[in-house]
């Protein structure tokens, strides 16, 4: 235990020892960084006094500085006042410098001026001497020359008196060769008049020829000659174009009476007479010639491209001229009425020769005189059936003007509520014996004929009679009635005043008639049409643009007109179900509507299904 303890005490020495040799190197370390401080330290203050050292220095040359300074500062106001007298001088030297040069330069000016003004006085007095030394040669030279021209001039005077002599003896000559040309002049002048008389002679007996190869002396009109030309151009011109056009050969009835029973003079009379009337009834475009004796012949060009309505132009021809040879004649001092036949020869693009046509048209006139005489006939016994039904239809067609024998019927026109907003007025003729006649049928007829504007006149009467009962029914109070309204009734001169004094005489709202106009009525006179449309446009009569999209109308009018709707003409209805065309024109018309601020009623509506389709594309209002 003893051992023990003694090995435990020397662990502790141990340890012991080892902390005192740590403390003691730790001391050592110290002692020696202390060292270093101090060290550090005596540098340190021996830089501080170095530094006062140098301070002390510095603060000696500042102060030498500001000495050295002050006494240049001092130096340099010194110098500034001897800088601004010497500145004060210069500018005085350089001012009596520029004057003395100023002065120089005049004295070397004039100088130089003097000596300029010598040198002229030299070149002068040197041009002077030359100048006598010429004069005095000049001077011998012209003693020389003034005797040399004493001698020419006595020699000029001599010859002078030749030339004198010779002059009058050229007078004499020159007087009778005047007279000579003179005589000439006046010959060339007879001559001259002469050749004009003779040329005009040649000009007049060209004419007379050319009158007589080709016209009728009696009434100057084209002759058959001339008349054969005309009717070959004319059948090259209806090939080209593909138009109807017609020959109508006229032959005045019991002619040769007039000669046996008056004498040839009262005959010739007649025929002249006849002749104007004709001519008188025909356009620029026609022609008309005398064929022979009392039988003249008239070529009615481009009349038109349908069969039909080339016969009722001729036709229509044919009875202004039997209205015109039927009046009386006065012959010297007889009183003549008279008759003639015709008969008419269609041709286009048949090939026809002239020589035929003129034989044809024969054969036609005289089933005219075995019909009775102061007729009408076509060679074309099928347009001649057609003619005389035409011209029955016409008789019957004025007869029921006269009496108004018509009807109005009305096609409803619905909203997209299916709610009635208004119709269409439709005219009908009843007829005793064809039953109830369309408007495809008399209307073209009525329109040729002139008989539309009566027709018109009473539709709008009649529609606005009609109007007045329905104001009379809150049912139809507020119904609007659209009227078709021709082209020829439009630009009647009274038209205004007739619509205005309808819708007054029957006390209805100007603005329930509607007025239906077609495309084709807005291609001509857009001016006066404008005018008449605006003039009804301010008592509330509506416009509607009928069968918009089947004419050529053209923007820049439509934009100008005081217009309240379109109709969208039913063709483009029809099928609008199975063709994308006809609904993108329907489309584009509705858009173009919208843009211009203008209503869109669609006419033909047949179906649910049309109708339907219309309401997808705008359409709000439909007739059918």
């Amino acid at each position: 235990m003893h051992k023990k303890s003694s090995k435990t005490s020397s662990a502790k020495l141990a340890s012991a020892n080892a902390a005192l040799a740590t403390a003691n190197s730790e001391l050592a370390f110290q002692n020696k960084e202390k060292d270093k401080r101090a060290a550090e330290l005596d540098i340190a203050n021996s830089e501080l006094a170095f530094q006062n050292k140098e301070k002390g220095k510095r603060a000696a040359e500042l102060a030498t500085a500001n000495a050295e300074l002050a006494f240049q500062n001092k130096e340099k106001d010194k110098r500034a006042v001897e800088l601004a007298t010497a500145n004060t001088e210069l500018a005085f030297q350089n001012a009596e410098k520029g004057k003395r040069s100023a002065e120089l330069a005049i004295a070397n000016a004039e100088l130089a001026f003097q000596n300029a003004e010598k040198g002229k006085r030299a070149a002068e007095l040197a041009i002077a001497n030359a100048e006598l030394a010429f004069q005095n040669a000049e001077k011998g030279k012209r003693a020389a020359e003034l005797a040399t021209a004493n001698t020419e001039l006595a020699f000029q005077n001599e010859e002078k008196g030749k030339r004198a002599a010779e002059l009058a003896i050229a007078n004499t000559e020159l007087a009778f060769q005047n007279e000579e040309k003179g005589k000439r002049a006046a010959e060339l002048t007879i001559a001259n008049a002469e050749l004009a008389f003779q040329n005009e002679e040649k000009d007049k007996r060209a004419a007379e020829f050319n009158t007589l190869a080709f016209y009728d002396p009696l009434t100057g009109l084209p002759n058959r000659r001339l008349l054969v030309d005309r009717l070959q151009h004319a059948l090259a011109a209806s090939l080209r174009k593909g138009s109807q056009s017609a020959v109508i050969f006229i032959n005045l009835d019991n002619f040769k009476d007039i000669n046996d029973t008056l004498g040839y003079g009262h005959g010739d009379l007649l025929l002249e007479k006849t002749g104007q009337r004709l001519n008188s009834c025909l356009s620029d475009g026609d022609t008309l010639a005398r064929v022979r004796d009392d039988e003249f012949v008239v070529i009615l060009e481009d009349l038109d491209q349908e069969p039909i309505e080339a016969a009722a132009m001729a036709k229509a021809m044919s009875d202004t001229i039997f209205a015109a040879l039927n009046k009386p004649y006065q012959l010297y001092l007889h009183k003549y009425r008279g008759t003639a036949s015709m008969g008419a020869v269609f041709f286009g693009d048949d090939g026809k020769s002239a020589e035929e046509l003129l034989k044809q048209a024969g054969i036609a006139i005289h089933h005219a005189k075995q019909a009775g005489r102061n007729t009408l006939r076509f060679f074309n016994q099928e347009m001649q059936d057609i003619i005389n039904v035409r011209a029955s239809l016409e008789h019957e067609l004025r007869i029921a003007v006269d009496k108004s024998h018509f009807q109005l019927h009305y096609q409803i026109q619905m909203n997209a509520a299916n709610q009635a907003i208004g119709a269409e007025a439709l005219i009908r003729w009843p007829h005793r014996k064809r039953g109830l006649v369309p408007p495809s049928t008399f209307i073209p007829l009525a329109e040729v004929t002139g008989l539309i504007v009566p027709i018109g006149r009473w539709v709008v009467e009649t529609a606005c009679a009609q109007l007045g009962e329905w104001q009379k029914d809150a049912l139809t109070r507020d119904l609007s009635l659209a009227v078709n309204v021709s082209a020829l009734q439009f630009r009647q001169s009274d038209f205004v005043t007739q619509v205005q004094a309808a819708v007054q005489r029957h006390a209805i709202p100007a603005n329930l008639l509607k007025l239906e106009l077609t495309e084709s009525l807005l291609q001509e006179d857009i001016d006066v049409t404008v005018a008449t449309m605006n003039a009804l446009k301010e008592v509330g009569v509506q416009f509607s643009l009928d069968d918009f999209g089947t004419g050529y109308s053209s923007l820049q009018y439509l934009k100008q007109l005081p217009l309240n709707q379109f109709k969208i003409d039913q063709s483009f209805v029809c099928d609008i179900a199975t063709n994308s065309s006809d609904e993108a024109i329907v489309k584009t018309i509705i858009s173009m509507a919208q843009t211009l601020h203008i209503e869109v009623i669609a006419e033909g509506v047949e179906t649910e299904e049309q109708r339907q389709l219309l309401l997808a594309c705008g359409c709000t209002a439909f007739q059918g």
